[in-house]
């Protein structure tokens, strides 16, 4: 039975006998009402809330604590919340939020999980955790309760990611995984909200086969003769068929006096190319970036790190090839050049083995384990057949080579190279 609860009908109320309780509920709003036990009351609110099947009750505030109308109108915003689906604070998050009302806000959770496991353990894919937590995550949910990010939100924040990146959506939620489940490793009464078949995609679909045809690559090499740096980027990735990370924080040190570029591992890296001997096109293209004192990369930004705004760079490469071609081209991403490397020195007859040196693969197998020969001159010529089609595709005459420019010759062996080029 409800009551229209009212103060002086509150106060009236008999605490219940010893190991016993009652609970006296409100005519007014639904669900909200007074729990008597032996010892005290307290206001509650008794509803369905998100993430659960049944209906629960969950303790508003001790009586006297707070007065009935600020009990009445705090239960009312409660429904409101959850009529978007947000449940409120239970007791036991109440609590640890006023022990530790600052620790446990998503973006707190997030930059620790950052700070003591992404970047302690050096993950290789640190830049792109960082990213995505800071871009996507933290301004959506930074200021809320950790534990109060329920299934539903995550739901809901990958259903409108998949209407415009699907595979996107799928990278968000592979990090958002990974934070929940270290997260959970620390705290014995948090559950993830993750949960089996929230992808959007299949990992079949996700896998991209990409290429430029030979009038694309002829649009491309032309949209990327303005001089500038990210252009040179794009075509040094497409000419050393290498991941786009390790062109951009390409270092002037790397390249010795022979043009052979002395690729560094990064921690936990499986496999590179190790060493790759550049192209006399690839060179060219290097040797038209200005060296700076103040930085050591190549490709260097504003400031002595690489350059960065590469999806706005992107953007307007795309606008110049749209403009040369007379119709948007279809959409292709850096890493597409890498695999239309691949497909070209397959064309120009390089052995499938070598092309997966080039790229930096690990070899499978018991080849992979015994075979410890460098291959480094058979890369070089991959590279060199690779360049040498290109120039075939974007010049209607194929141009004679140039000799390794001065920048990277030795000294005491230019007339050597001058009459091996």
């Amino acid at each position: 039975m409800r009551v229209h609860l009212t103060v002086k009908r509150i106060r009236a109320l008999k605490l219940a006998p010893q190991g016993e309780r009652y609970e006296v509920m409100d005519a007014i709003v639904p669900g909200f009402g007074v729990r008597v036990n032996a010892k005290s009351m307290s206001y509650i609110l008794t509803a369905r809330f998100p993430g659960r099947r049944h209906p629960t009750r969950r303790t508003i505030a001790a009586v006297g604590e707070i007065d009935l109308a600020s009990a009445r109108e705090k239960a009312r915003k409660w429904l409101e919340k959850m009529k978007k689906d947000q449940a409120p604070p239970t007791l036991r998050e109440r609590v640890r939020r006023m022990k530790n009302p600052d620790d446990e806000t998503f973006e707190k959770v997030a930059e620790k999980f950052l700070r003591n496991h992404v970047h302690r353990n050096k993950l290789r894919s640190a830049r792109e955790f960082e990213r995505i937590i800071h871009k996507e995550l933290i301004p959506l949910w930074g200021k809320r309760d950790f534990k109060a990010i329920r299934r539903s939100d995550v739901a809901r924040m990958l259903d409108a990611k998949e209407e415009t990146a699907p595979v996107q959506a799928d990278y968000i939620l592979s990090i958002l995984s990974k934070l929940c489940n270290w997260y959970m490793a620390r705290d014995e009464d948090y559950v993830s909200p993750i949960v089996r078949g929230m992808r959007r995609t299949k990992p079949r679909q996700r896998a991209r086969d990409r290429v430029f045809d030979d009038d694309e690559l002829r649009i491309f090499w032309k949209a990327t003769s303005d001089g500038s740096t990210y252009s040179a980027f794009v075509r040094t990735a497409l000419l050393t068929a290498q991941r786009k990370t390790k062109v951009l924080e390409m270092q002037w040190s790397e390249i010795n006096d022979e043009g052979i570029w002395i690729i560094p591992t990064a921690f936990r890296e499986k496999s590179n190319a190790k060493s790759l001997g550049l192209s006399r096109l690839a060179l060219d293209v290097i040797d038209s970036q200005p060296q700076r004192e103040d930085s050591e990369y190549i490709f260097a930004g504003l400031g002595p790190k690489p350059i960065d705004g590469l999806s706005k760079m992107k953007k307007r490469l795309d606008d110049r090839m749209e403009e040369l071609n007379g119709e948007p081209v279809p959409y292709w991403v850096v890493h597409d050049l890498r695999r239309t490397a691949r497909s070209l020195m397959a064309r120009a007859g390089v052995r499938p083995d070598i092309c997966e040196r080039v790229l930096g693969h690990a070899i499978p197998g018991v080849w992979g384990v015994y075979d410890r020969y460098s291959y480094e001159d058979e890369k070089t010529e991959a590279i060199s057949k690779l360049a040498e089609l290109i120039e075939e595709i974007i010049s209607p005459q194929k141009k004679a080579a140039n000799p390794i420019p001065l920048r990277f010759r030795q000294p005491d062996r230019q007339e050597d190279l001058r009459s091996t080029g």
